[in-house]
């Protein structure tokens, strides 16, 4: 069996990116201002409205290279899919966009195929968050 890292699944959803990159980014841009925007404002500083109404306060998501040294593709997937919280420790604040995505896809659906395309589209979806978000990334 194959196991599915965050880093297997970010690589295999690079690999669809280059033939459809400029849809993709444009998706992305209108996730991030939809989903992201809320919480970490349109410039991914941290100050969008719903901020103050949070316990804790979003990450400035431009300075996520600046913390880590380089800009950790994997680490950011892992978080907009929800794979970096272990099970059994109960929430975080931010929402599991994998499981969005995927849910959306599905629809109402139960064949094994629609889950794995829509797994599949999310997984191409996050990936295009990430370069998004690698894109917003502060001059250092």
């Amino acid at each position: 069996m194959i196991r599915c890292t965050p880093a297997v699944l970010l690589a295999l959803a690079l690999t669809a990116l280059p033939a459809c990159a400029d849809a993709l980014l444009e998706q992305a841009q209108a996730d991030f201002m939809t989903l992201c925007a809320p919480c970490h404002g349109d410039d991914g500083r941290g100050h969008g409205p719903k901020a103050a109404s949070l316990s804790a306060h979003p990450a400035d998501l431009t300075q996520i290279a600046a913390r880590y040294g380089s800009f950790p593709e994997d680490k950011v997937f892992a978080t907009i899919a929800g794979l970096d919280m272990p099970e059994g420790h109960g929430t975080r604040a931010m929402p599991i966009w994998g499981d969005v995505f995927v849910t959306e896809g599905v629809g109402k659906s139960t064949t094994l195929a629609d889950a794995m395309k829509a797994s599949d589209d999310a997984s191409r979806r996050i990936a295009a968050l990430v370069r998004y978000i690698a894109s917003i990334q502060a001059a250092p």
